[in-house]
């Protein structure tokens, strides 16, 4: 051992040779769980070797099924060394590589007998397992289901989609009055437990369709806390809906005190198709953003009536950790002191090729989430959507309204630091 280690140490075990092996046969392929059998064998001189298995347990799906074989191997009379019963016991409980094995094998077997060839005993134990495995297969079989399939109409083209506007960071210091040309916005719920960003979001507010903006992730003890900041928000300002990440916070939404409020669905719902599109449609969902993953033809051939909203321009959330990066780093242990919301600094992960992928915690459940080192902008005026939705991080408002003005000319963002995401590619 290499370093400086002293007496009293905590020494921690990253791998156990014992843990290893025992964990080996999971990813084997070989079956795991196996069906107990009981066997009888009868070896008598004169006649064919006979071989009835049945299940030895009450298994539900395998009532009443056996298996009785008579073979063609007629045992001998021994000259030096005769056959055993634990030698052929011995042969039959090889099923290794089969959903089976033997609990109980009754051998009733004549003295002084010899086997010409000991693989028959094999080919007799495969032989009897394999019809058993029929058998039961056959117990079990498809049910034609009668499926009507769904047809969409296509819904007329929209030339000038409107414009939403997700603003993940909220600057208390910029002048949020000077925003052009937005129909809604969306401000990330934990903003709304902090009182420092209220005139922000009034100004946002008495402009703007404002929309709550849910977590991705929401944590069980979390949530009477989330409850409540969703409360005091919508007795505070006037909400026009929710952006739900997940299923768990809009089967919440269900409850008739939410009924009145739009209901959008995430990227995060992987809407992949009309069909995905449909079914959140009948769960109260008005408009749903389609996959960041989906193609120009995938996007074309969304024809489903329910609105369609697609992100245009902003860097992609690539992971979400249930732990905080820069807890360490800042020393912040044990006690936070929010010191990741000084919003002179900034943090990111860099990878060997030196691109940056921008770190940012939420300190109310210790979330944090990393952001692609790529700006996502993209041309949609070929594609049939409803809503074209921009993402804001780090820009300040000068920058937001020049990408506003971009997107609604139908143009994209052009430079190294812009990518065009999966809409020119195959899924």
């Amino acid at each position: 051992m290499k370093g400086k280690i002293a007496p009293g140490d905590k020494i921690y075990k990253i791998s156990s040779k014992t843990l290893t092996e025992a964990t080996k046969p999971t990813f084997s392929g070989k079956e795991l769980k196996k069906i107990k059998l009981n066997c009888k064998i009868s070896i008598k001189k004169d006649l064919p070797i006979t071989v009835f298995v049945k299940p030895s347990r009450t298994y539900d799906s395998y009532k009443n099924v056996s298996v009785n074989i008579k073979s063609e191997i007629y045992p001998e009379t021994a000259i030096n060394q005769p056959i055993t019963k634990e030698k052929i016991i011995s042969q039959f409980s090889k099923t290794t590589d089969t959903p089976f094995e033997f609990e109980t094998i009754d051998v009733d077997i004549d003295d002084n007998l010899y086997i010409p060839r000991i693989s028959e005993i094999n080919a007799l134990r495969r032989e009897v397992l394999e019809k058993l495995e029929s058998l039961i297969s056959l117990k079990f079989t498809r049910v034609p289901v009668d499926i009507k399939i769904r047809n969409f109409e296509e819904k007329p083209h929209t030339t000038s989609p409107k414009i939403s506007l997700l603003i993940r960071e909220i600057h208390e210091d910029y002048d949020y009055s000077l925003l052009e040309d937005v129909d809604r916005v969306y401000i990330p719920l934990n903003y709304f437990n902090n009182t420092k960003y209220a005139d922000c979001i009034d100004e946002l507010n008495t402009r703007f369709k404002l929309y709550i903006y849910m977590p991705s992730i929401i944590t069980s003890n979390f949530s009477n806390i989330i409850n409540n900041i969703i409360a005091k928000a919508l007795s505070t300002y006037k909400i026009s809906g929710f952006v739900f990440s997940n299923i768990r916070s809009l089967n919440n939404m269900k409850l008739p005190e939410f009924k009145d409020y739009d209901h959008i669905s995430n990227y995060t719902l992987n809407v992949f198709n009309n069909y995905s599109a449909y079914e959140l449609s009948r769960i109260g969902v008005e408009t749903v953003t389609l996959s960041p993953e989906l193609n120009k033809s995938d996007i074309q051939n969304m024809t489903s009536d329910v609105n369609k909203e697609l992100i245009v321009y902003g860097r992609l959330r690539l992971m979400s950790s249930k732990y905080c990066l820069l807890g360490h780093a800042n020393n912040c242990y044990p006690k936070c002191e929010l010191k990741c919301k000084n919003k002179d600094k900034k943090y990111y992960l860099k990878d060997r090729m030196g691109f940056l992928f921008r770190v940012i915690p939420d300190s109310l459940q210790t979330v944090t989430s990393i952001y692609n080192s790529k700006i996502l902008s993209i041309d949609f005026k070929d594609l049939n959507i409803d809503y074209a939705r921009i993402d804001m991080l780090d820009e300040n408002i000068d920058e937001i309204n020049n990408v506003i003005r971009t997107v609604k000319s139908g143009k994209r963002l052009e430079g190294s630091k812009y990518t065009n995401g999966h809409i020119n590619r195959d899924v």
